[in-house]
């Protein structure tokens, strides 16, 4: 079990937060109306009939078992498990984005990391609330464009394209649709942009795991660099090892 660890920084960024972020997302915190739809935090499922492993979205979240998310992902000091969109405490490995580090694109700029898709699927299913203060966003980024959080050493998840539960994305039981992060309504396998991209030990997403997989597991031999993604860390242990190597000879092949 992943313990979350006090920072002094976190515990200040909580303090400005609401100044740092006032307009950049319709709710501050999970709690202030995603649950509405998608379950609390703590609770066992969703109002839609997403049930929760172990009854429990947080332990979906964090358990060994399950997602194994570092709780810092996530969570900031002091949120009292009410997680921030757009921050958390982070890492050394990975920085803390919140929910948007899962749910949300890089988009550079003064963008940055932003849940445009999350914002296009919610339009699609007829909530407008988001577009009162994102009218302008860009086109979504497409369904195979990873998420920051997805790959770093700190969580399992790592594959926006798959479909079932426990396969790299997608925990829920009872709702084996998936996620559709760019907002096109087309969930994971069933979304075109998903037809190259099925296997995590594909690293160059060229639907097929081959030499250029194995090379780039070579080239990146050794401990991951800090707070950047290291994709060909395939068991997400934190280094490029013996062990990746064997995952991708495993896969050898079309995904």
């Amino acid at each position: 079990m992943r313990k979350r660890r006090a920072r002094l920084g976190g515990a200040l960024a909580v303090l400005t937060l609401g100044v740092a972020t006032t307009g950049a997302f319709s709710y501050d915190r999970y709690n202030d109306g995603c649950q509405t739809c998608h379950g609390w935090f703590l609770g066992p499922a969703s109002p839609a009939g997403t049930i929760f492993p172990n009854n429990d979205k947080h332990r979906m979240h964090r358990s060994e078992s399950w997602m194994a998310t570092d709780c810092n992902l996530c969570h900031a000091f002091g949120d009292d498990n009410d997680p921030f969109i757009g921050f958390s405490d982070g890492t050394d490995a990975t920085p803390g984005l919140g929910c948007v580090g899962c749910h949300g694109r890089d988009y550079g700029g003064a963008l940055g990391v932003s849940g445009v898709g999350l914002r296009a699927r919610h339009a699609e299913s007829g909530v407008t609330l988001c577009g009162t203060c994102h009218g302008g966003d860009p086109l979504p980024q497409p369904e195979n464009i990873l998420p920051p959080y997805y790959g770093s050493p700190d969580t399992l998840v790592g594959d926006p394209c798959n479909q079932g539960p426990g396969f790299g994305e997608h925990w829920s039981l009872g709702d084996p649709r998936g996620l559709d992060n760019d907002g096109d309504g087309l969930y994971d396998g069933d979304d075109p942009d998903c037809d190259a991209v099925s296997c995590v030990e594909d690293l160059d997403r060229d639907g097929s795991v081959g030499f250029t997989d194995l090379l780039f597991v070579l080239s990146n031999w050794g401990d991951c660099p800090p707070a950047e993604p290291c994709p060909a860390d395939i068991d997400g242990s934190g280094d490029v090892a013996f062990t990746d190597l064997l995952a991708v000879l495993a896969a050898w092949g079309p995904c």
